[in-house]
């Protein structure tokens, strides 16, 4: 390497590191490769300072930053370089520049072997990807992202991925999954004791349960992260995550009717905004009152709060959301009857939403003008709005239609991967197994070497010793040959038994299937309390994680089916437990209710596996539904932990569905306990208790899950059938769809007539 670097550097801005020209390219000596190194981390320290104030500024510092680096060939300080200099295009959205820089510093990593460094260029551009809405590459680079991560152990990473993973999920439209992702990472957090990653973790969990109409839910998420962040703001300046719970609360009011709250939220935000002088948050949350006031009839607090806000968009050149202000000032106006004022400003939200190409605020646009005209005689005018209202909604409509089907192309390959993925799983299990069978088998043999060698050795010192000893040294080798053979029987037997220590653990498991059902109802109790009855169950091994109970208390039966964590033994143990406890709650109890059973499990089950909220330790425990059924009234209690229940009658489904946490510590610490429903049943219904394992089977034509839909249209065929009919059916029907595919988990249908 020179001991000297001409380093030819254009430099735009305020540094005072380099002489500024914007004509001439300034020359610069460094008389040392250090004093190079030093100035490219202050040229990278300066592109990550500028990168939110001044993108472009930050952009020039990186260029320079990467051509010293080149100048130099400094590996590691290219690859920072050229990561610095695409995460400051991201934020630019320069896609094109974005992953043209990204992709370099990626194959940079990988030639210096940074594998952190790797991951979190994997990870940018899966967001830069994202923001483009190429959302399956965006997931693919996540996933090569969290492979390495997971490799890496690198706990912070992971979660920092799910969390991406989750975004591509919920923008797909597929909420469930996004939460469980959101879920693993708010648990990573709560074991690294990292606050600002609980709090957002659990505000992403709200959003997602404010898309599903979940509110309730949604309002319980937003506060643990809302006392999170207050937390965190007492030791800083006003956080932006309490203003951010703030609004997200003022959002859920807002979806569910409740003005009154919706206002109180949004005036704290923008309060907030105020004091850190935020003057585009001031701006948006002038914005939301506006729309909130006018939905809940108050024009005079509405036409206030649009038009500050319109000023006050005008004054910062921001022209996000001024369709909207725009169309809201425009129906106030109709409203009152200003047909001149509300003309202007529908007008100029349709100019604003045509040049932006914001297709709903167009429709909508078209939808206001046409009732303009129409109030005004103009029938021409309002029928020609009308007819590019209906004409946009239809298109609208048909890309729906086709955002569903990639929807539902993009769940297909996921779910594909998912089987891949668990096959993979599962030979790589078989792998193991076998090997350690060989492992065991290797370890007979060479015992069995060593000794023989042993022997080999002490016979050859023997040899040498005089011929007086030579009648004795025969004696020894005679009883040497003697221990050699019973030395060869013993290791032979060894081997035999590692050899036979599977049939003998099958016999154990078997002998752990039959104490297993033994504590399971027996059939002349389930016919003298249930009367007509079926169990379909199915192990995915030889004993189960799933189980049922049923027990009497007065004039009440107490019904349950439940999934316990993992199937085989560990499953097994769980039911075990779980059965012990609900005779204990039950019989302890006077007066039987079925939430409070499943609440007094859940404290049971906790105390017993030692599980405290904020460890990492034991997730084991159950899903159940119970249910209570009063033998005179038929009026039914139900509760439910992830499991819910179906009754029949008359051909049709009612539904009662299960609270969304499990009976066992859960990732969010739940103030609540579990809900109870009633259902007044009737002469001839079918009830059907059930665990996931028959809903979650792969099979088919496209090696799909059999989900619930297809479960509820079953039960509607067979369920006038005799109960040895309907479980024949429901055996054969499985069995014929899961075909060559695994049995991932245990299964269990409960159906009883009432």
């Amino acid at each position: 390497m020179k001991r000297s670097f001409l380093l030819i550097i254009l430099c735009i801005g305020v540094s005072n590191l380099f002489a500024f020209s914007n004509q001439n390219d300034t020359i610069i000596k460094y008389s040392s490769e250090n004093e190079a190194i030093q100035k490219i981390k202050e040229l990278i320290e300066l592109s990550e300072s500028y990168r939110s104030k001044d993108a472009e500024q930050a952009v020039n510092y990186g260029h320079i930053a990467i051509k010293i680096s080149k100048e130099i060939e400094n590996g590691e300080l290219q690859y920072r370089s050229e990561f610095s200099t695409g995460f400051a295009y991201y934020v630019q959205n320069d896609f094109g520049n974005a992953l043209l820089h990204l992709v370099n510093s990626l194959e940079l990593s990988r030639l210096i072997n940074n594998r952190q460094g790797e991951a979190s260029s994997l990870n940018r551009i899966g967001n830069t990807y994202q923001l483009m809405g190429e959302y399956q590459r965006a997931l693919h680079y996540y996933e090569r992202a969290m492979a390495i991560n997971r490799d890496l152990q690198d706990d912070q990473e992971i979660a920092r991925t799910l969390t991406n993973l989750g975004s591509v999920y919920r923008l797909h439209g597929n909420y469930e999954l996004a939460i469980n992702q959101h879920l693993e990472a708010l648990g990573i957090y709560e074991g690294l004791q990292n606050n600002e990653g609980i709090a957002w973790s659990a505000l992403n969990i709200a959003r997602l349960f404010k898309m599903m109409k979940n509110y309730d839910k949604s309002i319980d998420y937003v506060n643990q992260s809302l006392s999170i962040y207050q937390k965190i703001e007492e030791e800083q300046v006003l956080s932006t995550g309490v203003t951010l719970c703030y609004k997200e609360l003022g959002n859920i009011y807002y979806e569910m009717g409740n003005t009154e709250s919706a206002i109180e939220y949004s005036e704290k935000v923008l309060n907030r905004n105020q004091k850190t002088e935020n003057q585009l948050g001031v701006a948006n949350s002038l914005s939301t009152l506006g729309k909130i006031n006018f939905d809940a009839g108050n024009y005079s607090e509405a036409e206030d709060f649009l038009t500050k806000a319109m000023e006050l968009k005008n004054s910062l050149h921001d022209n996000t959301e001024m369709a909207s202000i725009y169309r809201y000032l425009g129906k106030l106006y109709l409203n009152e009857g200003k047909v001149a004022k509300a003309s202007k400003y529908l007008n100029n939200s349709l100019d604003f939403a045509l040049n932006q190409n914001l297709k709903e605020e167009i429709k909508e646009t078209y939808l206001d003008l046409s009732k303009l005209y129409e109030q005004t005689n103009n029938n021409l005018s309002a029928l020609d709005y009308f007819k590019k209202y209906t004409a946009l909604k239809d298109s609208l409509n048909n890309q729906k239609i086709n955002e569903l089907e990639l929807q539902y192309e993009f769940d297909k390959e996921q779910r594909i991967r998912e089987y891949e993925e668990l096959q993979k799983d599962i030979e790589q299990e078989a792998k193991l197994q076998k090997e350690k069978i060989l492992k065991w088998s290797f370890a007979g043999g060479f015992v069995f070497m060593i000794i023989l060698a042993y022997v080999i050795f002490k016979n050859y010192q023997r040899k040498k010793k005089t011929n007086v000893l030579l009648t004795k040294q025969k004696n020894e080798i005679a009883e040497q040959r003697d221990e050699i053979g019973a030395q060869r029987d013993f290791v032979t037997k060894q081997r035999d038994q590692i050899a036979s220590q599977n049939t003998i653990i099958t016999d154990s498991i078997e002998y752990a299937r039959r104490i297993q059902s033994a504590l399971f109802p027996q059939d002349k109790f389930l016919r003298k309390v249930l009367g007509e009855y079926f169990i379909y169950m199915k192990p995915k091994n030889i004993v189960s994680g799933d189980f049922y109970w049923v027990a009497e208390k007065g004039n009440k039966i107490i019904i349950t089916v439940s999934d316990c964590t993992g199937h085989g033994v560990p499953g097994a143990f769980m039911s075990m437990l779980g059965i012990a406890f609900l005779n204990e709650i039950v019989n302890k109890s006077s007066k039987v209710q079925a939430n409070k059973i499943l609440d007094q499990l859940r404290e049971n089950i906790m105390d017993s596996l030692h599980q405290e909220y904020g460890t990492r330790g034991s997730k084991d425990g159950m899903d159940m539904a119970l249910c209570i059924i009063d033998k005179k009234s038929l009026e039914m209690q139900y509760a439910g932990a992830y499991n819910s229940v179906l009754i029949l009658r008359n051909g049709e489904i009612h539904e009662l569905k299960a609270d969304k946490m499990p009976i066992g510590i859960h990732a969010i610490k739940m103030e609540k306990g579990f809900s109870n429903q009633e259902f007044k049943l009737e002469n001839q219904d079918m009830l059907y208790l059930f665990s996931d394992g028959y809903l979650d089977q792969f099979g088919g034509e496209n090696g799909v899950k059999f989900k619930q839909k297809a479960f509820k249209e079953l039960l509607l065929k067979i369920s006038e059938q005799p109960m040895n009919e309907q479980k024949e059916e429901i055996e054969e029907r499985m069995k014929n769809w899961q075909g060559e595919y695994s049995q991932l988990d245990d299964m269990m249908v409960m159906g009883i007539r009432v």
